[in-house]
């Protein structure tokens, strides 16, 4: 069975060594650019990031609905840090969503490179499903597919079969209206395979101006990767309005 990270390790990881791969990665890029893509029809007057890290998702959504209230909630303490250095108007929260939620809603739940780490992965769901206004929206970002043992090094516990984010969230409470299956071939399995002869080395740490130039060319390259077939996943789900009281 796969372990999840523990919590000590992964707060480490925000003290220099994930940050601006975050910031930089063309993987992290490419997720913020698919998020906002799944996301810029929509009006929500609030935005919650699950998993928030440092806080760059949550700014970049913030950019296409000036106005909206934002708030985030991790783990980490460290990347709490970093994330009210990012967005000091927003309001952050240290929560496990696996066990516990925040008391108020939200129109916009947001989720990237979280649920796959998460042992009862459908508890959380449901927790986002209630942070969720009626008629707001939610979106999970994820892999699915073959995993790789650097994967299992990072703390995955699963990497989804096909269809099973989507049942979960259903069985969640949400109805899915999207779904987006980003990567062949370049991403997955190229560069995850790529990654894992690597055993993920050359990824944390600072980027310095060499290492940002790499990483700004695969953004590019990876452009060429299909939105109809690969094994990063996106999938945009609705919380039904409340269904009309008796009379």
């Amino acid at each position: 069975m796969n372990e999840a990270i523990d919590p000590v390790a992964y707060d480490t990881l925000w003290s220099g060594q994930w940050d601006d791969m975050r910031v930089y990665g063309p993987m992290a890029r490419h997720s913020r650019r698919l998020m906002r893509s799944l996301t810029r029809d929509l009006s929500p007057q609030s935005i919650l990031d699950v998993g928030c890290g440092e806080g760059s998702l949550l700014k970049a959504l913030a950019g296409d609905h000036p106005g909206a209230a934002l708030g985030g909630i991790e783990l980490s303490d460290n990347a709490l840090h970093l994330a009210r250095r990012t967005l000091p108007g927003a309001a952050f929260s240290a929560l496990d969503v696996a066990s516990t939620k925040l008391p108020q809603a939200f129109d916009l739940v947001v989720s990237a490179d979280v649920v796959e780490h998460i042992d009862d992965d459908v508890a959380a769901l449901r927790n986002m499903t209630a942070m969720t206004n009626p008629g707001g929206h939610v979106v999970v970002a994820t892999l699915q597919g073959r995993m790789r043992e650097f994967e299992r090094g990072i703390g995955h516990v699963r990497n989804y079969a096909t269809g099973e984010l989507q049942d979960k969230m259903t069985a969640a409470g949400l109805v899915v209206e999207r779904v987006v299956e980003w990567g062949w071939p370049l991403y997955s399995p190229l560069y995850r395979d790529l990654l894992d002869t690597m055993d993920n080395r050359g990824t944390g740490g600072k980027f310095g101006l060499g290492r940002k130039l790499i990483c700004h060319a695969l953004y590019a390259l990876f452009m060429v990767n299909r939105s109809a077939k690969g094994d990063y996943i996106f999938v945009r789900a609705h919380k039904p309005e409340a269904e009309p009281g008796p009379k």
